[in-house]
């Protein structure tokens, strides 16, 4: 796969706030996930589906090297397990190196229901090569759903979790736009940021001004069912992600913060 930024785009992505001027040391945000139906299931009210935390760790170690680590943990809850029948228990891991923050390797561990997947992601910058591997943990031992090898990657790649924490390092203004690289499930797409204007949020944690960010994929669908991943960042130092929004295949997955802890 060979995938490559112009010079402009590539200089953009680079224009960051040091992590250690907008993320307070051992942040962790804690948001209530909700589900909102499709219009065809009408009778349906919008319903908790669970809850989602993410931790931020300015100083680790991955392979000898100085890395940001971020996790988080999503667990489904209340009645949307019931109604789909399936509970979800699902973990995530990225490093991300110091100097450029991009992504090094993320894990995901997913639960959900009787599907069990452990996921690696590796990205090599100064070799611009990856590694994709997923196993059926449901066996014992897991077996090896597959192993790509990715190349010609550019030098700085996001996952699903860095790609959300290097946006709190941009300086966000209405109408800027930015790209991000980013890898998930084996594929990298070129996406582009789009700052919207400033609105009002209204959440467990309190009410925030915050600015809306739309992510696009540049080519082809951002997900699987298409469409944009939209994300709420407090108007102040820490930009705050204290909303987000998804569509998903059937109606649409919403989570605003909860707990802000430092």
């Amino acid at each position: 796969m060979v995938l490559s930024l112009s010079p402009p785009l590539a200089a953009a992505a680079n224009n960051l706030r040091p992590p250690s001027e907008v993320i307070p040391p051992g942040e962790t945000l804690v948001y209530e996930i909700r589900w909102d139906p499709p219009a065809w299931m009408f009778f349906l009210p919008t319903i908790s589906a669970g809850e989602l935390t993410v931790q931020f760790r300015h100083q680790a170690e991955f392979d000898g090297k100085p890395v940001h680590q971020i996790t988080a943990r999503a667990i489904s809850s209340g009645f949307f397990p019931k109604l789909t029948g399936v509970s979800v228990d699902d973990s995530f891991e990225s490093f991300v190196d110091a100097d450029r923050f991009c992504s090094v390797r993320m894990t995901k561990k997913l639960r959900e229901g009787k599907r069990l997947r452990d996921i690696v992601l590796k990205f090599d910058g100064e070799r611009g090569t990856g590694r994709y591997l997923a196993y059926d943990a449901a066996k014992t031992p897991p077996a090896e759903l597959k192993n790509e090898e990715l190349k010609n990657l550019p030098r700085c790649v996001q996952d699903i979790l860095s790609g959300i924490y290097v946006t709190r390092l941009q300086e966000l203004r209405s109408g800027e736009k930015f790209p991000l690289v980013v890898s998930d499930d084996g594929t990298v797409k070129q996406v582009e940021v789009r700052v919207k204007e400033k609105e009002t949020i209204e959440a467990v944690a309190g009410r925030f001004s915050a600015w809306k960010v739309e992510t696009v994929s540049v080519f082809g669908g951002l997900f699987k069912g298409g469409g944009t991943f939209l994300v709420w960042f407090s108007d102040d130092v820490h930009r705050v992600p204290v909303k987000f929004e998804a569509k998903v295949k059937v109606g649409r997955v919403f989570g605003t913060v909860k707990q802000i802890k430092k």
